[in-house]
């Protein structure tokens, strides 16, 4: 690790939003923690090349205990940030909401974790109804706890297409340094970084994913590879594409990963194309076009994408009629600002019961929090602290 670099702890990690953020701003993880294999092997295999053993899978509460923290001299060190988002379905408006789920008091296990290593600065993260749901004041709690231990905070629900990142996506945040590296005054979350007018010119559907679209070459539905390599068959055109594909080629000697696309049937496509041309879900009822999904979306291709990514591949409708279609992993990655040449391991989806033991790839997608957004808390921190 080079010694200049500032050091991250990286709790509830997933496969790396935060992380690759972080080290796309200069940090370097020297722990992170993720419970479930999937999207620690992700976060790993992009971010921890050197040294795989940086991550510390299992509960936080044994592989994180503070007996583990002083073994690791976690403790004894100056860190420069802890950032955590703990599992927020118990908070999500979109999940089923139970105030009694055990992960919404996970946040009190980071906070232990905090307590202990004393870093310089911290980040929480979360779901806009952790700041206020049922009532249970976690947000005031959240912030008196730094504050005994000698944070100033400040927090705030940030919008993330307002940072750059093409899709209606808010999250809770709260950003926390120490008294002894930076003068309360100086503790602001960060400011939008992008104005309407770039996100609408710039962010559009279109804009960002194009390029990827060639599953009509490719062969139809079906094509495209679960992992890769891949060979991209255009060049990146617009200024977002060239920058996702920096790494991984902008013409189409280039290749790419995660690109498969589902074999959809001749009515769940004949279903797509009909909403493509203004058809809603309900419209369909007492029909063979009829479904029990509640909510399904096209993706309009001159405008910034009005969705936030979730888990669930088929919630959203590419706009090519020739092909209608869900989004690739590699599709949704980049509408969470994902570089194409960062790699998801692991199953690309699952379902059923499945859905509570497997993390698959789409699902570690949309669990991320966008790297765009996590690099500018990043540089917003490093400006206070070093």
């Amino acid at each position: 690790m080079d010694e200049a670099s500032p050091t991250l702890v990286d709790l509830f990690s997933g496969c790396g939003g935060l992380g690759l953020g972080f080290h796309q701003a200069g940090f370097e993880t020297i722990c992170a923690n993720e419970l479930h294999p999937d999207p620690a092997t992700t976060y790993s295999l992009n971010l921890l090349k050197e040294d795989l053993g940086r991550m510390r899978v299992g509960s936080i509460k044994k592989v994180m205990s503070n007996k583990k923290i002083e073994e690791l001299a976690l403790n004894n060190s100056e860190i420069d940030c802890v950032a955590g988002g703990p599992p927020c379905q118990g908070f999500s408006m979109a999940g089923k909401g139970d105030p009694d789920d055990r992960r919404n008091f996970l946040f009190k296990e980071y906070l232990r974790v905090v307590r202990k290593i004393r870093p310089k600065s911290i980040i929480f993260e979360n779901v806009p109804g952790f700041a206020n749901r049922y009532g249970r004041g976690l947000r005031e709690r959240l912030v008196r706890d730094l504050s005994r231990m000698g944070y100033t905070s400040d927090y705030g629900v940030l919008q993330a297409h307002d940072y750059g990142v093409p899709q209606l996506r808010k999250r809770f945040v709260c950003i926390g340094i120490h008294k002894d590296w930076c003068a309360p005054e100086e503790v602001r979350l960060p400011k939008p970084t992008w104005s309407k007018n770039e996100i609408d010119r710039k962010l559009t559907t279109r804009k960002v994913i194009e390029d990827l679209d060639v599953y009509t070459e490719r062969g139809g539905y079906g094509s495209g590879e679960v992992d890769g390599p891949e060979n991209y068959l255009r060049p990146a055109k617009s200024e977002f594409q060239k920058l996702m594909r920096k790494k991984s080629g902008v013409t189409k000697k280039g290749f790419t990963w995660n690109t498969k696309i589902p074999l959809h049937t001749p009515l769940v496509s004949k279903r797509m194309g009909k909403m493509q041309r203004g058809a809603s879900l309900s419209s369909f009822r007492g029909t063979e076009l009829e479904t029990d999904k509640l909510s399904q979306r096209v993706l309009e291709p001159n405008k910034c994408p009005r969705i936030t990514v979730v888990s669930i591949p088929d919630d959203y409708v590419h706009y090519n009629q020739e092909l209608p279609r869900t989004l690739s992993v590699r599709e949704c990655a980049r509408l969470q600002t994902f570089p194409d040449h960062f790699r998801f391991h692991g199953k690309r989806t699952t379902g059923g019961h499945m859905r509570k033991v497997d993390v698959p790839q789409y699902t570690q997608v949309g669990n991320a929090i966008p790297p765009r957004l996590a690099k500018t808390l990043a540089k917003s921190l490093l400006s206070s602290i070093m």
